[in-house]
């Protein structure tokens, strides 16, 4: 195993596995990943292939691996094991979470997020609710859902939680909103409002890639809260998109209260694996 610079072919290779691979979904194109990251090198095989996409960054003049914000994990390639990653573990400054499809191979920790998956559309999704769902959704009177574009969510998002939330800075909104705008050209992005008496209670950013759609952000605002306006939110995105996806990907959360809220609409923990490197504080 070395690690390689990107070059046109070995980006070419890459791409050519994941478009093979129908479990690959929206996070795992290199588009996506070169919005939310502009560097990248790769774990080659014997056979100098790729079998990794590695993000690098400068710090302390030294090479780091960590994780691009809004990339919750990335992929190993179909074949591969942890054990073909153990070398990077001798890196200074790395923190990767990793998908792979052995479930029974483990690095320490391990990280989670909620997916909910169905076959039989909307009846079967609210079928799996819990009692609380299912409450909140008898009070839900007189809310509409309705597009929305970014901008007006983003200032919603931001009026609700404050500009700079965790590592939500300025130039991390800069890149998702880079993001939404290239996924939206490539109808693979929305966002969704709930109005109640034609003001904005609830909003949401999600993405659609094939037949899984995925909940980036969501919030709303005490009044939306009084309405169970995001649980209102949620069920009728599933509703309007139940025929022609089959999951939806919550991204987290590692938050026990949020994970929780998950399950409550039947979405199951999910597991990635956590590698680190020698420096404990990444």
């Amino acid at each position: 195993m070395r690690l390689a610079d990107e070059h046109p072919e070995l980006r070419r290779k890459y791409e050519q596995i994941v478009a093979s691979q129908i479990t690959f979904g929206f996070f795992e194109q290199t588009w996506v990943q070169d919005i939310l990251h502009p560097n990248w090198r790769y774990l080659l095989n014997a056979q100098q292939n790729p079998i990794f996409r590695i993000p690098v960054v400068k710090k302390f003049g030294l090479r780091a691996y960590l994780q691009p914000l809004f990339l919750r994990s990335l992929p190993l390639l179909p074949g591969q094991a942890l054990a073909d990653l153990s070398s990077l573990k001798s890196k200074l400054f790395l923190h990767l979470n990793i998908d792979v499809a052995q479930e029974m191979e483990s690095f320490e920790p391990v990280g989670k997020y909620q997916l909910l998956q169905w076959q039989e559309g909307i009846a079967q999704i609210r079928a799996g609710y819990s009692e609380n769902v299912k409450r909140s959704l008898k009070k839900a009177k007189g809310l509409q859902l309705r597009p929305i574009d970014y901008k007006v969510f983003h200032t919603f998002f931001t009026s609700q939680k404050g500009e700079n939330l965790g590592n939500l800075t300025a130039a991390a909104w800069l890149r998702l909103e880079a993001l939404y705008a290239a996924a939206q050209i490539r109808e693979q992005a929305f966002c969704a409002g709930v109005f109640l008496n034609d003001q904005l209670v609830a909003a949401g950013l999600f993405f659609r890639h094939q037949q899984k759609l995925y909940f980036m952000k969501g919030t709303l605002n005490e009044e939306g809260k009084s309405v169970g306006a995001l649980v209102f939110l949620l069920d009728a995105v599933l509703q309007q998109h139940a025929d022609s996806c089959a999951a939806l990907d919550f991204i987290g959360s590692n938050q026990e209260s949020i994970a929780a809220f998950y399950r409550k609409f039947g979405a199951k923990d999910t597991y990635y694996q956590v590698l680190k490197g020698r420096w404990p504080f990444v």
